[in-house]
């Protein structure tokens, strides 16, 4: 007899309800959208086919242990009791720690984990008995700028989040919600509704963009399309005109601000007459936008990856959370806000500079919780011999970082290489040992990741919708397995729910009373919006810092006029690459779900305007070869004139190298992220964010050479 059994999504921050219907047998048979949830939100296709995932015939099943050589691409397994693998895993952690340090041993967080509460907490236990400093993870690829910012300007981890149910002007940046869902902001999909309702209360979304996005209709908003890369000016040039209209809130700033000036000063450098030709805005859009920022009865600035992934994300997110403080617009209704988390205050976050003494220099980071080294870094360590062994969570970094060939080589050199996944993707497949973990379907969760970012605060907790099938572990579990096996005895966590009890006690909840409570959800109580400011602000003298002086010590002021003055001379016609959403791709989730992998969706297109394409003498559906210093791909053309003159695009996510996903590998598509920079010179200091979006790129037609 069937059951069904509630759920929610975990593969982006909305956490969407889900039904799952569950036959005798225990194996799952549909899994559909729950509407009757009280949240309202409807679970889109990707998180739907996750389905497909979870039944894959290619999953993980039994841990595997690699007999050839990780240079040769195609792994060799066989198959190995858990005893026996995480004791031999254990033992050569063991030696090399012993011989080399800590430090030898590196740590790759990927996305998926931060959807798996029990996971995502114990990683930080991982790398904490470890002893290593050497940490790297996919934040430095989409969204460590932010986190950094929160940091620099609160002295928390306050990353605000647009009230949307209530304002009246969004600058959206760098974004397309209606396809990849809002990031670092936990709303109820409704497939694009929260966008028309604010047009229709009579509120404007203004889109910033590259390319007119799939978010951008005459139900949302029109989009100002920028030239790729250039935010940061735009973002300065529309707060030095907000002080020319006196739009600045004199009274807020006296109260909460320091450093008002200094950051007013710096913007008038970039006035929207210098700035407008690079950023391929008239001035009088420019203008227009600062007038409707500060004519709103709420605005809000929502930055996303597409900003972040620049050359200069740090400081985009920096001018637009100091746009938003200066207009008063912080802590208002319709403007910004810090939703309700699973603490009720904001911790401090200290923004120090950790030093890691390595063959590269003294590499810094900053010391804001979760910001990790900068994962273009790790091939050159492990080719040097600072890093003997790398312990992959859920991660495929050889098609997520860029720089794939570099990583290949220097995989090869590993001692060890310990991959803990659900599928034999790329990253697994050059590793010593791949260890099947459960998928969100076989484990039960809380909403961990989105706690402080939701427009509806609430916890959420979900049962395991069925057991976990053949030898398939919780992450957490393999962990403290590994730890345990090392011999450095933590104590022991038979459900994995002991930390995080500990941080749900400070509201006084645990996880047996969300599991009792009526739809296993707990409502969080929204803060007054005057209340922000108490909450948030860990600063010593508990104000907003307008001009952290970390920006100057890290160089990035300087830094900003020196790119400028580059961008200045950069030759007419220049194209630059920018990372483009899709439906039919979770980063590099569903390489290997095969209805999502048919017809156009087999291949990755470079796409490109019909202006460009014209100029180059290019035609739909022929191949080209894409090549900077960095690399060279081959990929069939696109037109496509969503995207301005210069700008050019491919999804993320595709890519050769996994023949233990069949799906993916008869269809690899090319790999964009080859072409990334990828040398540590094109870091973004102090966030250590990669430049993975807005680089440029030169496109040439190939020729096929007849055979006799």
């Amino acid at each position: 007899m069937s059951k069904q059994v509630n759920t929610f999504c975990r593969i982006c921050e909305p956490a969407c309800p889900m039904i799952a219907t569950v036959d005798a047998h225990d194996e799952i048979v549909t899994l559909e959208p729950n509407k009757n949830h009280p949240t309202k939100g409807v679970a889109c296709h990707k998180g739907l086919s996750y389905i497909d995932m979870h039944r894959d015939p290619d999953r993980m099943n039994y841990p595997l242990r690699r007999k050839n050589h990780k240079s040769e691409s195609v792994g060799d397994f066989e198959r190995v009791s858990w005893d026996e693998s995480i004791q031999e895993c254990a033992d050569k952690l063991n030696a090399i720690i012993e011989e080399h340090g800590p430090n030898a041993v590196a740590i790759y967080s990927g996305n998926p984990g931060v959807f798996n509460s029990r996971g995502l907490v114990y990683a930080g236990v991982l790398r904490e008995i470890l002893g290593t400093q050497i940490s790297f993870s996919a934040n430095t690829q989409d969204m460590s700028n932010r986190m950094t910012v929160a940091a620099a300007v609160y002295g928390s981890m306050s990353v605000m989040t647009p009230d949307l149910a209530n304002t009246q002007y969004l600058l959206c940046m760098g974004s397309n919600p209606r396809v990849s869902k809002w990031t670092v902001v936990s709303t109820a999909n409704d497939s694009g509704r929260t966008m028309e309702n604010i047009k229709k209360r009579g509120g404007k979304i203004r889109f910033v963009n590259p390319r007119i996005t799939e978010s951008s209709t005459p139900e949302t908003g029109d989009t100002l399309l920028i030239k790729p890369g250039a935010d940061v000016y735009f973002l300065a040039a529309v707060l030095h005109e907000i002080q020319q209209i006196d739009g600045l809130d004199h009274k807020v700033i006296e109260q909460w601000g320091t450093g008002a000036n200094e950051a007013l000063k710096f913007v008038s450098q970039y006035p929207a007459e210098r700035v407008s030709h690079i950023v391929g805005i008239d001035v009088d859009d420019i203008k227009q936008v600062a007038a409707e920022f500060v004519a709103a009865d709420g605005a809000g600035i929502y930055l996303s990856v597409g900003v972040n992934q620049g050359r200069q994300g740090t400081l985009a997110a920096w001018l637009a959370d100091v746009i938003v403080f200066l207009t008063g617009n912080l802590g208002r209704k319709g403007g910004m806000l810090k939703p309700p988390g699973a603490m009720p205050m904001m911790p401090p976050a200290k923004l120090a500079r950790i030093k890691v003494q390595t063959s590269l220099g003294e590499l810094q980071y900053a010391g804001a919780g979760p910001i990790p080294l900068p994962a273009v870094a790790l091939p050159e360590l492990i080719k040097n011999g600072d890093i003997k062994a790398v312990i992959n969570l859920n991660g495929n970094a050889l098609l997520s970082v860029s720089g794939e060939s570099k990583w290949r080589e220097a995989i090869a050199e590993l001692d060890l290489l310990v991959s803990i996944d659900i599928q034999r993707n790329s990253m697994a497949e050059v590793s010593d040992y791949v260890f099947p973990a459960t998928d969100f379907l076989e484990r039960a969760d809380i909403n961990f990741i989105a706690l402080g970012a939701q427009t509806d605060p609430h916890i959420q907790y979900t049962d395991e919708v069925i057991q976990p099938k053949y030898e398939r572990k919780h992450d957490y579990r393999i962990m403290l397995d590994l730890i345990k096996a090392m011999g450095r005895f933590p104590s022991d966590d038979p459900d994995g729910w002991g930390i995080i009890n500990k941080i749900l006690g400070a509201r006084g909840l645990s996880i047996e009373q969300l599991k009792n409570s009526p739809h296993q959800m707990h409502y969080l109580e929204k803060e007054p919006f005057d209340q922000l400011y108490q909450s948030v602000l860990q600063h010593p003298d508990k104000k907003v810092h307008c001009y952290p002086e970390i920006l100057e010590e890290f160089g990035l002021l300087q830094r900003c006029e020196e790119i400028f003055q580059e961008l200045e001379k950069e030759p007419e016609g220049t194209l630059k690459m920018i990372s483009m959403r899709t439906a039919y791709m979770h980063n590099t989730w569903y390489a290997n779900v095969k209805k999502l992998r048919r017809g156009a969706q087999s291949v990755n297109p470079l796409h490109i305007c019909s202006v460009d394409a014209d100029r180059l003498c290019l035609t739909e559906g022929e191949r080209v070869r894409v090549f900077n210093q960095f690399g060279s791909i081959e990929t069939p053309i696109k037109i496509d004139d969503s995207l301005r003159p210069g700008a050019v695009a491919m999804a993320h996510g595709y890519g050769k190298g996994r023949p233990g996903q069949r799906a993916a590998e008869s269809n690899p598509g090319a790999n964009a992220n080859q072409l990334a920079p990828n040398t540590m010179e094109t870091v973004e200091p102090l966030s250590n964010m990669s430049w993975i979006g807005a680089y440029p790129v030169e496109v040439e037609k190939l020729i096929e050479v007849e055979t006799v």
